[in-house]
């Protein structure tokens, strides 16, 4: 008898009369009886087989299912830290700031004249002080953005933008800045954090205008599929369809091979006595953008201001 091409056996049968053995009818018989036995042993060791391959294959999906879930207690717990983190930026850390702003202030009033020359002094400790605290607030608020995934629900942007545009209505006024937005399109995110995106994008190009030229800025959108989308950009959602939001100005603008840097935490490419900052804004938009299933970029040259763009996939 053969089994997967191999002989591995014979099949005797005793006959009383012999001679009836060479009968082609017999014959064939014990032929098609072996097959038929090689055949069901053959189903046997592949069924052995195949539950062998599932045993393997069962132990492999326990085994990665033990590591995934490990993986996660560590994002967990990476998580909790950094909460904890943000909760002792925002209140150990800030409550001697606050000592120090106040204890100057007073000092100010009270000894001001007495210091004479040696005031510049005091004047220096109250904005190391004040820059601190602004540092400490801003790496609270990337903190959060980077920890917390809040739930989505449908947001209007035209309202997180007119949200951010009161939290800056001072700067504004001051500078004297025209804005224009146009009609935005709806998306699934977290207002509070779209809000934050468009505050730091506007707060940008009111910092960075062109010196005794009021600022000039222009939210606009447009729908685009995913086929036509710059090589650059990696949205972190796959969807057919994204809502490119452009928030461009008028304002000094940077080189483009500074493109990268301009995204990362604490790079800054300019002085802080030239523009004020701590070089953690753009960071938080870009983290929002990636909650959001989506992704920032930006074009730009010197003196010709910069337009940042923002993808975000479209409600389908």
């Amino acid at each position: 008898m053969l089994k997967t091409g191999e002989f591995f056996g014979t099949l005797c049968a005793i006959d009383p009369n012999p001679a009836q053995i060479e009968n082609e009818k017999i014959t064939g018989m014990f032929r098609l009886f072996t097959d038929l036995i090689a055949f069901h042993l053959q189903q046997i060791d592949l069924l052995e087989q195949s539950q062998n391959l599932s045993d393997q294959l069962e132990y492999q999906v326990q085994v990665r299912t033990r590591q995934l879930q490990e993986s996660v207690d560590d994002l967990r717990r990476s998580n909790t830290n950094l909460e904890q983190f943000a909760y002792i930026a925002s209140h150990d850390l800030q409550e001697p700031l606050r000592k120090i702003q106040s204890f100057s202030d007073l000092l100010q009033t009270k000894r001001g004249a007495e210091l004479g020359e040696d005031i510049d002094l005091l004047a220096r400790m109250q904005q190391a002080a004040k820059r601190m605290s602004t540092l400490v607030k801003d790496l609270l608020a990337y903190s959060r953005i980077s920890t917390r995934q809040e739930a989505a629900s449908s947001v209007l942007l035209n309202q997180a933008v007119e949200g951010a545009l009161k939290d800056l209505d001072v700067s504004i006024y001051q500078s004297r800045a025209q804005i224009d937005v146009t009609t935005l399109p709806v998306v699934q995110g977290n207002v509070g954090q779209l809000e934050q995106l468009f505050q730091n994008l506007l707060s940008n190009a009111l910092k960075f205008h062109r010196e005794g030229v009021p600022p000039r800025i222009r939210i606009s959108a447009q729908t685009i599929a995913e086929s036509e989308l710059p090589s650059g950009v990696k949205p972190a959602r796959k969807v057919p369809m994204y809502h490119r939001i452009e928030v461009s100005d008028e304002g000094i603008g940077f080189e483009g091979r500074y493109l990268d840097r301009v995204f990362q935490v604490f790079q800054r490419l300019h002085s802080k006595n030239a523009y004020p900052g701590t070089g953690i804004g753009l960071a938080i938009c870009e983290k929002v953008a990636i909650n959001h299933g989506g992704a920032i970029t930006a074009v730009s040259q010197p003196g010709q201001g910069a337009i940042f763009q923002v993808y975000l996939p479209a409600i389908s």
